[in-house]
């Protein structure tokens, strides 16, 4: 993983945590929800999984990440970017390889985080939701 790699995903990750707005990343426990309504995406450049109203956090992440993997070819070459409960995710990429990743209550916030995010390792280069997702709740 090279530092561009890294510093990219610490920095959607911080974005995130930041403004509060990325669920569960408070240690919470991914207990099973009766009412189903985790969901997850995966990427890497070229693909992109997806899945929601899932039991528990886990089993969205492994949905997505399934998902992604079969796009991309083969196992092991997603990763997930965001995770939420009953609210919206959505991913932005651009042309270089840089991502960004927003959760939010509403479709909106989530896609306007994800384009902020995305956008501010090359502000020259605009970027352009891939996958935008929702839960009920």
């Amino acid at each position: 993983m090279t530092f561009r790699t890294r510093a990219m995903r610490a920095c959607s990750l911080l974005a995130l945590a930041g403004g509060g707005i990325l669920a569960g990343m408070a240690s919470l426990p991914a207990q099973a929800d009766p009412g189903g309504n985790w969901g997850a995406i995966a990427s890497r450049q070229g693909a992109y999984g997806f899945s929601y109203n899932q039991p528990s956090r886990g089993d969205a992440e492994r949905a997505a990440l399934a998902q992604c993997n079969r796009v991309a070819g083969r196992a092991g070459q997603c990763e997930v970017r965001a995770y939420f409960d009953r609210s919206c995710a959505a991913l932005a990429t651009g042309n270089f390889g840089e991502w960004g990743a927003g959760v939010a209550p509403t479709e909106s916030a989530a896609i306007k985080t994800a384009i902020g995010t995305c956008e501010s390792y090359l502000p020259t280069e605009p970027c352009k939701v891939t996958v935008k997702v929702c839960s009920q709740g």
